[in-house]
């Protein structure tokens, strides 16, 4: 006799428990809600009911309850809706567009339960996002998305809106302004601060001597040698068969002189770009707000066309390959110093906590623990400085920095297709030549490892 009514007790308290539970996350709607959640949580998912808030509400419901996805979904099914009834409408009856409107509704309308019950389970593992009815939620919402739909339906439907609708607003006197401020700057510039700039171009230009005259003193026997043995060095058997390949087009079709001057062209780069960007990454990574200022100006320096680095780089230091060197350093530079930030803040804590707790001075833990760890990291950094410096090859071609991408640029003017495919393959091979000597001996580290 006592054993039902115990029984009852322990399910009144258990759904006491549950209700509250869900009354938590939902709000007042918590008893049906209740319902729907343990309907989809047993074994009737195929009897999902309708959800007429959904329904009803649309995109607006599902902001209110927090359910971003599906009010995109529910916004744009409205959309195309609406667009096609009212385009309809002016021809012929806008049958097909009321379907597409309702079939959208609908869809939303079952899918909303299901939405809001995967929002629950999200909730119950940790998140902190609320899913009750929140009316400001609702009035952002409508307040955004009403006029843009408005917009949006009135000119699919061809109705003729205002001017200031159709054509955003323009400020040319400001553009223009602006444009005369920067180029008065620019000459500024140029005038004042000639000799610094005049200092940096003969710097520039020593170092491409230097390395010109270092890899052009070598007879070419001489140079193949040294770069197979750098590639069996780094990578073993395979790279040295892949390099021999590589260096034998080079040769064979005509590309080896403008491939040792682009090679040239990009290994100043590169060394300007580590010797700048490996002990800035190191000061980002130890100084947060250094990091936090410097991450926006490495997004500017990485998203601006590389055209319009030409533009300064002519101004400042006129034409030729240290110009093409310089902008070439602003647009492969960024990789490095955020990898080698990467790296370091890699470190492990307890790595660091170890060596100062046994008198490891700062230099002392940068220079025996940071960057050993974090070698891989600015390897790759390097790779990548490595590849966007090719990358401006072609580019740089247009301020005579001449090599290989002086003749793709020249087989583009003169419509020559062949030889445009066959430098620009020189370049792509001469990428991947650097590639493989530069990450092959990690590769090859780590195969040995492996193998001990």
């Amino acid at each position: 006799m006592n054993a039902p009514s115990e029984r009852g007790l322990i399910n009144s308290v258990s759904t006491k428990l549950r209700l509250e539970h869900v009354r938590h996350f939902s709000g007042l709607s918590a008893p049906h809600y209740l319902a729907v959640f343990e309907r989809l949580a047993g074994a009737q998912r195929s009897r999902v009911k309708l959800s007429w808030a959904a329904l009803l509400g649309g995109p607006y419901w599902a902001a209110a309850r927090g359910l971003w996805g599906l009010f995109w979904l529910s916004l744009v099914l409205d959309t195309v809706g609406a667009c096609w009834a009212f385009s309809e409408w002016r021809s012929t009856a806008p049958a097909e567009g009321i379907l597409v409107l309702a079939f959208g509704r609908l869809l939303v309308g079952f899918a909303g339960n299901w939405a809001y019950w995967q929002a629950f389970c999200t909730w119950r593992v940790g998140s902190k996002s609320s899913h009750r009815f929140d009316a400001w939620r609702l009035l952002l919402a409508a307040g955004m998305a009403l006029p843009a739909f408005a917009l949006i339906v009135l000119q699919t439907a061809g109705y003729p809106l205002p001017e200031l609708v159709r054509s955003f607003p323009v400020a040319r006197t400001i553009s223009i302004a602006t444009q005369n401020g920067i180029n008065q700057t620019v000459h500024w510039l140029t005038v004042s601060c000639g000799p610094f700039f005049d200092a940096i171009t003969l710097a520039v230009r020593g170092v491409l001597d230097a390395i010109e005259r270092v890899l052009l003193a070598m007879p070419w026997p001489a140079q193949v040698l040294v770069l197979l043995l750098l590639a069996w060095r780094a990578g073993g058997v395979r790279a040295l068969l892949f390099a021999a390949g590589i260096l034998a087009y080079l040769g064979l079709f005509g590309f080896w002189e403008k491939a040792i001057s682009t090679m040239s062209l990009v290994a100043a780069a590169v060394l300007i770009c580590v010797l700048f960007g490996v002990p800035l990454g190191i000061l980002c990574a130890k100084y947060r707000m250094l990091n936090r200022i410097a991450n926006p100006v490495m997004d500017f320096m990485q998203t601006m066309p590389s055209f319009v680095y030409l533009l300064p780089a002519i101004a400042f230091f006129s034409i030729g390959k240290p110009p093409a060197v310089l902008a070439t350093v602003v647009f492969a530079m960024p990789p490095v110093i955020k990898l080698t930030a990467l790296g370091i803040q890699g470190v492990p804590r307890d790595v660091k906590e170890a060596m100062l707790a046994f008198g490891a001075s700062p230099l002392q833990l940068l220079v025996k623990a940071e960057l050993p760890m974090a070698i891989d990291s600015i390897m790759t950094g390097i790779n990548q400085s490595i590849m966007m410096s090719l990358s401006m090859v072609v580019i740089s071609a247009l301020i005579g920095a001449g090599g290989l991408g002086f003749d793709v640029l020249s087989a583009l003017q003169q419509m020559e297709n062949g030889a445009g495919l066959l430098a620009g393959l020189a370049i792509v091979l001469c990428a991947m030549l650097l590639d493989r000597l530069v990450q092959g001996r990690n590769g090859a580290g780590d195969k040995h490892k492996g193998k001990e």
